[in-house]
């Protein structure tokens, strides 16, 4: 009996110094990714509803409007997904949201943007989508010229007509959102 307890004993000291080796394995000082505060996403066939809610800026600049990065490459995945698999969307800009709270340059920031899908037609979908803003009341000429020269761009992805529009928060937040047909998905569209 007291032999099986032996055992037992060292293979339970053996497992245990074996996990603390794999522990120490990991990097102790590795650098943590910053992550929002509050930070949720909805995406489905009725559309994107995503909150930020956050430092405005850190190490990486413009923490909080690089949410608008994250929205566009979620709904441009999206939307090449469902249309593979027939569903065709694309976003409603006349019914979208974009709000800002707290844009001040400092502290915490609340970023919402919310843009509906319609069901349409495949040649009248959008497999593609991209935006350019400023956060913090930069020139409209600037923002105007960055505008022209990421539609000038899409132009080398895309087929047919794209779709736009500008929006504008009362605390000064712009940008502009572009969806388009990407040639990829969407050849005999032109």
């Amino acid at each position: 009996m007291n032999y099986i307890l032996l055992i037992l004993a060292s293979g339970i000291f053996l497992w245990q110094c074996s996990n603390e080796q794999q522990e120490s394995k990991k990097p102790q000082n590795a650098p943590e990714q910053p992550a929002p505060k509050n930070d949720s996403i909805v995406l489905d066939e009725n559309g994107f509803k995503g909150y930020y809610k956050g430092p405005e800026f850190n190490e990486q600049g413009d923490i909080a409007h690089q949410f608008s990065n994250k929205a566009a490459q979620l709904i441009g995945a999206f939307m090449k997904s469902s249309y593979a698999k027939k569903v065709y969307l694309k976003a409603d800009f006349s019914r979208t949201k974009i709000q800002t709270l707290g844009l001040d340059n400092e502290g915490e920031v609340q970023y919402s943007i919310e843009m509906p899908f319609e069901r349409v037609s495949a040649c009248e979908a959008y497999t593609g989508i991209e935006h350019c803003g400023s956060w913090s009341g930069q020139k409209n000429t600037i923002l105007s010229k960055r505008f022209r020269e990421l539609k000038s761009s899409l132009t080398t992805i895309s087929v047919g007509k794209m779709d736009y529009r500008y929006f504008e928060t009362p605390e000064e937040f712009k940008e502009y959102w572009i969806q388009f047909k990407h040639q990829k998905h969407q050849a005999a569209c032109d």
